[in-house]
């Protein structure tokens, strides 16, 4: 994570997308996270960004799955002499809110996530791609920091890759990079959103003047994602690893867990690991809760919620090493960080607290620009 690669990657200005497509490298970008699977895939002489659930279930062989009025949007990839079936429509597949998961600290080399990489890769080559020439995955930051788990991602899906179904890719060169890495890189795409919340917040920092302005700030990238929350301190466009890192169940599974407790409690019945999906989705939309045909209202929680994230917030602040005095910038990404943005405002009046627009795919979309950064340098 020099800072080597963001400086290409400013001076790229869109460069890559001028080559011509039958010669530019083929690079593509997977953000595997607890909650979502956010990949860039070939559409026409571009790319666009697909997601699909962070669920691998046990693949169906049986005659009941083919029971449909249509063909699930979902692939059956091999792993360890198994099949998993991975993608968009896996929802249909599952059995309970957390089957299909694994949020341990092994999750980089176990099943499901190979399953789920693999499944990535398969929506690269139903788009056209039989040859990837850079892959850039993605790590939590603690996990990042761990050069054998870099190692092992690298040596694990460089090479040909059977994806099932007579389906094999090409992968020639992987880069695995911290996962906050990707939204700083996109950060440049919008100065203008950004000056804007610099304007409104009327702290120290005035509006940037250009993108390259960014690598002489202290920027504090957050991420809270599924189970953890995520930091890195970005200082002059280099990392600072003592003022990085991440604390485990502080991410959005546990504000969910949360209400799901207060709830049961609420309506006077236990409520099961499928029911978290759908608070999820409410808390994202605001919207009532449905369950068992009556509309439950989370409003009622929102103190309850906001004490949480508060709570993750200081676990952060305790990680920086006091290093939040010198933060010229904050920025978040990650699927729905208003309510620890809201937080952060209260906490740093002073310091420009912005939220990465599509937050949920800016890791992605920034890993994409490294990699065409990395491939045409």
């Amino acid at each position: 994570m020099a800072n080597s690669s963001t400086s290409k990657l400013r001076a790229l200005d869109g460069g890559s997308a001028q080559a011509d497509p039958a010669t530019r490298p083929v690079v593509r970008a997977i953000d595997v996270g607890f909650g979502l699977v956010k990949a860039s895939v070939r559409s026409g002489n571009g790319v666009a960004f697909i997601n699909f659930p962070s669920m691998a279930i046990p693949a169906d062989a049986s005659a009941v799955r083919s029971l449909s009025t249509r063909r699930r949007d979902t692939f059956d990839v091999p792993v360890g002499g198994a099949k998993y079936e991975v993608g968009r429509d896996v929802g249909l597949a599952q059995a309970g809110g957390s089957f299909g998961r694994d949020v341990t600290d092994e999750f980089y080399r176990g099943a499901i996530y190979e399953a789920l990489t693999k499944g990535a890769l398969r929506y690269m080559v139903e788009a056209g791609d039989a040859v990837v020439d850079v892959l850039v995955l993605g790590l939590p930051v603690n996990q990042y920091n761990d050069a054998k788990r870099r190692d092992y991602l690298r040596a694990h899906y460089e090479g040909e890759i059977d994806l099932g179904d007579e389906r094999r890719i090409n992968v020639r060169r992987v880069i695995v990079q911290a996962q906050p890495m990707g939204g700083y890189a996109a950060l440049g795409d919008h100065l203008d959103d950004l000056n804007a919340v610099i304007t409104r917040t009327g702290g120290a920092l005035p509006p940037l003047p250009n993108a390259e302005s960014l690598d002489d700030l202290a920027v504090l990238m957050i991420d809270p994602g599924e189970h953890t929350l995520d930091w890195m301190l970005i200082q002059q466009g280099t990392v600072n690893p003592r003022a990085s890192g991440a604390a485990s169940d502080a991410g959005r599974h546990r504000v969910v867990r949360s209400v799901q407790e207060s709830l049961a409690s609420h309506i006077g019945r236990p409520l099961g690991p499928a029911v978290m999906p759908r608070i999820n989705e409410a808390l994202r939309l605001r919207t009532p809760v449905k369950l068992m045909g009556v509309a439950h209202e989370l409003e009622r929680f929102e103190p309850e919620i906001m004490s949480v994230i508060e709570d993750s917030i200081n676990l952060m602040i305790d990680g920086l090493r006091d290093a939040h005095e010198i933060v010229d910038l904050i920025v978040l990404v990650g699927g729905h960080p208003d309510r620890y943005r809201d937080v952060l405002v209260k906490r740093f009046p002073a310091i420009p607290v912005f939220i990465m627009p599509e937050p949920m795919a800016a890791n992605v979309r920034g890993f994409q620009l490294i990699g065409e950064a990395i491939a045409e340098g």
